[in-house]
């Protein structure tokens, strides 16, 4: 039995918004694992053009862009989230993803081990939702009260 449950987050993403969704569907002996972008604090580049200024720059840049201190960054930011989770008895773990976030999702849904995805719901599936008889025209330009997440199987992401 599948017993993993993806959590990707877009850089603006807050997990607390997430959170009661993924609490509602995840049961002890689950394991939670978010997935953050790297670089967690953004990009940042050089404003330096050239001597001792721009290689201190260049090391700087180097240190921010660490892939090790950016997952542990990540893990603080998420931390209070994942005490909630495993106070309940949910295993959780933090993952970085570089590049598009769909391929991300795709590649570790392809593993096989994921049993569902939590994600926010954006602009494409609200119109998706018009399309397909979901939701009406007035819903997409109203704000609703609460968060619209989507709950994804990952044989529909492959």
């Amino acid at each position: 039995m599948k017993k993993l449950i993806l959590v990707p987050l877009k850089r603006n993403d807050r997990a607390e918004d997430l959170m009661p969704y993924v609490e509602e569907v995840a049961r002890a002996g689950m394991k939670a694992v978010f997935m953050v972008p790297y670089p967690v604090d953004g990009f940042r580049w050089s404003r330096e053009d050239c001597g001792r200024k721009a290689i201190e720059e260049g090391i700087r840049l180097a240190d921010y862009y660490n892939w090790d201190s950016n997952l542990q960054k990540a893990g603080a930011r998420l931390a209070p989230a994942m005490e909630v989770l495993s106070a309940k008895g949910i295993k959780t773990a933090v993952e970085l993803y570089a590049g598009n976030m769909g391929r991300a999702i795709r590649e570790y849904a392809a593993k096989g081990d994921v049993h569902l995805i939590v994600s926010r719901a954006g602009i494409g599936q609200k119109i998706a939702g018009l399309l397909t008889g979901n939701s009406s025209l007035f819903d997409l330009f109203k704000r609703p009260s609460f968060d619209p997440v989507l709950l994804i199987h990952p044989s529909t992401v492959t």
